[in-house]
């Protein structure tokens, strides 16, 4: 019977290098990073620390305290691994972040327009208040604004918003009426614009987002 490749994740990857022999040798690790490309950096690093373990002095045993056992070993084990996890989700994430405050910060004279007209209006002062005052951005907005600059929605959202309004300068006609909190309706409804433009604008609230 043939059995089909499967891709080790990375536990696999360690358990079986950590396995492998008494203690890591370059060539080991040199095998291991060839075998497993994609686990490089952390094989490297398992490696690294298993060698400084192995290197430091035999410790006084203390009669006194518990046995560590093979299951708290195991244990400890997957600690670190899940720690090292979810720090590099973390990074990742904030990688995420930093781009899309980048490409908000983008958004000055005509970009601002054009972004305006990307999330289905033409108002640069409306799309300000996107940035900077309302509280309840319709998610159609969030949605096709984050496809205009190429991020995703959700960053997007946590990236607008009065906390960051300090932080920008926006090259618009005029500025925001107040720099306090406002919701869609309010701003919708303070806009110079034809009573049609704002009921348009108002039923983004309700307008279904399903493409």
């Amino acid at each position: 019977m043939t059995t089909l490749n499967r891709r080790l994740s990375l536990d696999e990857v360690l358990d079986e290098f950590f396995y492998s022999a008494d203690k890591p040798t370059p060539v080991q690790v040199l095998r291991a990073c060839e075998a497993h490309p994609e686990y490089r950096d952390d094989i490297v690093e398992f490696a690294a620390l298993w060698t400084a373990y192995e290197a430091s002095p035999e410790p006084i045993e203390d009669a006194s305290l518990p046995k560590v056992t093979t299951d708290d070993v195991s244990r400890l084990h997957s600690y670190v691994l899940n720690r090292i996890h979810e720090l590099d989700g973390k990074a990742a994430q904030s990688t995420d972040l930093e781009a899309t405050k980048r490409a908000i910060s983008t958004l000055a004279g005509g970009k601002l327009g054009r972004a305006a007209t990307a999330a289905g209006f033409a108002s640069s002062l409306l799309m300000t208040k996107v940035l900077t005052t309302i509280t309840n951005v319709p998610p159609r907005v969030i949605r096709d604004l984050a496809k205009h600059l190429h991020v995703a929605p959700a960053d997007l959202r946590q990236c607008i918003g009065p906390q960051f309004a300090g932080a920008r300068n926006y090259s618009s006609n005029r500025q925001p009426d107040a720099p306090g909190l406002e919701t869609w309706e309010s701003a919708v409804r303070s806009l110079p614009e034809s009573e049609d433009e704002k009921k348009r604008l108002l039923g983004f609230q309700t307008e279904d987002n399903a493409s």
